[in-house]
Formats: structure tokens, sequence, C-alpha cells
């Protein structure tokens, strides 16, 4: 369907498996009457096709079933606030590599193209949303997906910020999993190397990497929206 109602944009991402191959899916997703459709289908060897234009609505996730997705809106059709993903392959079948790196890689461009936070409550199974569904199937991995993103970043040269909180300094990622290499007290200044997107807290996903290295949440500062 052209466009999303009510202004709404992408602000997650669903995985899905397509049961059966890459061939079969543009076959069903050129299909005017199979009343489906997807954004996006990754195939085994890394092939990525595009069916929807990611402006506009794909019918993948279906009308939710007992979800278990906290991030669902009431009463507003998960199709309109997300971006689906198909995978070519069978719910038993293991990933390989190249599909596994395609995928990071294609939802890594599309959580900076939208500023979606890259985590577990924004890079969703279709079962989380139906279910009555097992899609994508539980061989595959979503940590390791995740893990295998890069964090999106933005330069930005030479600027400080405050800390406002005490707060943790982390290690190699942008999230509370990673390691803590130091903590600032409140009136901290620290030297900004760039803004990235992670875990998202208290609806905030924004994120700076500091100068020496390490990863500090910018909620916890005077400039908790980078933007500004």
């Amino acid at each position: 369907m052209p466009g999303r109602p009510g202004g709404l944009r992408p602000a997650a991402i669903v995985i899905h498996i397509s049961e059966g191959t890459l061939a079969s899916a543009d076959a069903w997703f050129d299909n005017d009457n199979a009343l489906v459709s997807a954004h996006y289908c990754v195939g085994r060897c890394g092939e990525v096709h595009q069916y929807v234009s990611e402006e506009d609505t794909a019918y993948h996730a279906g009308s939710p079933v007992n979800p278990t997705w906290r991030l669902l809106r009431p009463h507003v059709n998960p199709n309109f606030y997300t971006i689906g993903i198909e995978h070519e392959g069978r719910a038993q079948d293991q990933w390989t590599d190249a599909q596994y790196a395609a995928s990071a890689e294609l939802v890594g461009e599309l959580a900076r193209r939208w500023s979606i936070p890259l985590d577990a409550d924004h890079i969703v199974m279709h079962r989380e949303i139906r279910g009555n569904k097992t899609c994508p199937g539980f061989v595959f991995s979503r940590e390791k997906l995740l893990s295998l993103i890069p964090p999106a970043t933005q330069t930005v040269p030479g600027r400080t910020v405050m800390t406002i909180t005490q707060a943790n300094v982390r290690g190699d990622q942008p999230n509370r999993s990673s390691v803590i290499r130091a903590v600032l007290q409140p009136g901290a200044s620290v030297l900004i190397a760039s803004v990235t997107v992670g875990e998202s807290l208290t609806g905030n996903a924004a994120w700076y990497r500091l100068q020496d290295g390490g990863f500090l949440w910018a909620g916890a500062t005077d400039a908790p929206n980078p933007a500004t």
C-alpha cells in the first residue's frame, strides 16, 4: 500500500523466514492475489531482493495474536510502523554465514536510515507479534544478528558534553550488556568523537562514543538529544 497511514514511519524491523526459496518469495510477492508482501528478502547466498519501498506499507506482520512484543502499539496495525524482512529457507534450517552477514548489513542500514535502535525491542521476531506462529523459527539467533551489526556513527569532532548524573562508560558496544570501563560523576565534562544508535533507555537510543574510547548514554548528559 502506498505510504503509511497517519504519517507513521518505520519504528521497528520484523524478522521472518520465508519457508521456501528466494525464487518462490519473488513469485509470491509479485502475485497481486496473494495479498501479502514484505519489504525485503535475504537469500542464503547473501542476495537481497526488495519488493516494497520502505516508505510504503507491506503486509507482512498480520494482526497481533497473543503478542509478547512489548512495544506493540494498541489498536494500530503493526504493518504501518514496521519494515518486514523475509529470509530464504525453512524454520529448521541453519542460516548461512552469508545470509547472517547480508541481513546484518541490511538491518544496520535500515536502522541508520530510520533511527531505529539496534536491540531486541526494535528488531522483532514475527512470532512476538503473532504468537500462533513460530516464524522465524528457533534456529535463528537474534543475538548473533545484532552482534554482526557495527554501530551507526555520526562524527562530531571537538564537542563536549557534561554528565548530569552518575554515568557508566561502556566498552565495545552502546548497551548495558557491555563491560563498564569507567564511572563518571555528575558534572564531568567529556570530549565526544561521534554519535551512535544503541540500546534504547527510557525511549532514548542515542549514545556518545568518547574521544578516549567507550560509549556514554546521551540521556545521562546535558545533551540528551544529539541532534539539537
